[in-house]
């Protein structure tokens, strides 16, 4: 190699503009175009959040939560919904989006009570992530909550379910895994 030739130092990868594709309500496609680390323009299709706050530091919450009841064994509870992308019911861990103004703790526990009729104390959030960060820029925080099963208004928890909720279960936490790999 000749003084005059420098070795190729790799691209830092970075955005070099997005272009809207479609927007719905809730949601909208972008293309994404990008330089890689090996100086490529590539482009990529990105899907975004339409109701991302400007002040929270995630879209939504993720609750898992602990029913905790004297002579039983604790139950984690979740919720069954009618998911159209994947053509049938799912069950998952209450969630929803944290409203402007609204802590992930606070959206947590008003989620979980839409959802499931529950009321819990929170006892402890995970960092921001993103789950599906090949497809979405959308970013969630877990939020870990006890319900206390033998709390009056606990023991018949009524539902004020939103637009696709359909019902809640408890799942004991020993069958937890189990139940859901026989999906």
């Amino acid at each position: 190699m000749s003084h005059a030739e420098e070795p190729k130092v790799p691209a830092a990868p970075h955005i070099v503009g997005e272009e809207l594709m479609a927007a719905g309500k809730w949601l909208k496609l972008e293309k994404t175009t990008y330089v890689d680390r090996s100086g490529s323009t590539r482009t990529w299709e990105t899907v975004k959040r339409t109701t991302r706050q400007t002040n929270t530091e995630a879209d939504g919450v993720g609750i898992i939560a602990l029913l905790k009841r004297t002579l039983h064994k604790d139950c984690v509870v979740m919720v069954k919904q009618f998911r159209p992308p994947m053509a049938c019911h799912t069950l998952e861990f209450p969630a929803g989006l944290i409203d402007e103004g609204e802590s992930a703790e606070a959206a947590a526990l008003r989620e979980l009570k839409e959802e499931t009729g529950y009321k819990g104390e929170v006892v402890g959030i995970t960092p921001v992530t993103c789950l599906d960060p090949g497809l979405s820029n959308c970013t969630t925080q877990m939020v870990m909550v006890n319900i206390n099963g033998d709390e009056g208004e606990n023991i018949n928890p009524t539902q004020q379910l939103g637009e696709s909720a359909d019902s809640f279960t408890h799942l004991q936490l020993s069958c937890l895994f189990k139940y859901l790999c026989n999906l």
